[in-house]
């Protein structure tokens, strides 16, 4: 096996550009930002890889404990992936009640403005005969309002604005689960290309420099 900086220069082989300061960093040529090591759990950290280099070459297996811990990490990350599918869920079954209730409202007032246009006719029994439907659906409507939970008929602009908020809440919470399988996927490719080359054989002696100078990286200032 091969020494740390030989490593590194697989990494810049394999389209990886370093970032070398308090932590150890890669990025590859479609990501915006650096990827920490530390960040796929202390594994991957740069006291970790030096270590595994170092077991690899003397043909000892790395420590159980930090396979572990590399694959705890990746489970938490998937944990959070998934844990955001019942908010969501949440978030549509309410935004589905409140826009139900919505139409139900805007149903109840107009029936309710019929009704009370009663005390204006002046044959108030030709008139309920005349509009029965509407004093049917009023009923109805106020019974399944009942079981929506509302006893007080809440204002077209209350209504609007839980709609509006929920709304807002949905997409918010799906550009999360978004992000957080983007950084999934990220995660995931940067793991296996890494354990790839970090125990992949040495490099071809035509692929280093011919004075086996020290990499060119990057650095934190």
């Amino acid at each position: 096996m091969y020494h740390y900086e030989e490593f590194l220069q697989k990494m810049q082989l394999a389209g990886y550009e370093i970032l070398q300061g308090k932590h150890l960093s890669f990025r590859a040529l479609e990501q915006k930002n650096f990827t920490y090591m530390k960040s796929l759990g202390s594994y991957y950290s740069e006291e970790n890889i030096r270590i595994r280099l170092a077991k690899n070459r003397s043909k000892v297996k790395t420590p159980k404990h930090l396979s572990r811990e590399a694959q705890q990490h990746i489970s938490d990350v998937d944990a959070s992936v998934k844990a955001v599918d019942p908010k969501i869920a949440q978030l549509n079954s309410e935004l589905s009640t409140q826009k139900l209730i919505q139409k139900h409202c805007d149903s109840y007032r107009l029936c309710r403005k019929v009704i009370e246009d009663c005390k204006f006719a002046k044959n108030p029994k030709a008139y309920r005969s005349k509009h029965q439907a509407e004093y049917k659906l009023h009923d109805s409507l106020k019974k399944e309002l009942q079981a929506l939970g509302v006893t007080k008929i809440p204002s077209s602009n209350k209504i609007l604005k839980r709609i509006e908020n929920l709304e807002s809440e949905q997409a918010t919470t799906v550009r999360k689960k978004q992000e957080l399988q983007k950084k999934q996927k990220t995660l995931d490719i940067i793991r296996q290309n890494f354990t790839a080359l970090l125990d992949a054989p040495e490099i071809s002696s035509d692929l280093l420099p011919a004075k086996r100078e020290p990499i060119s990286v990057t650095r934190d200032k």
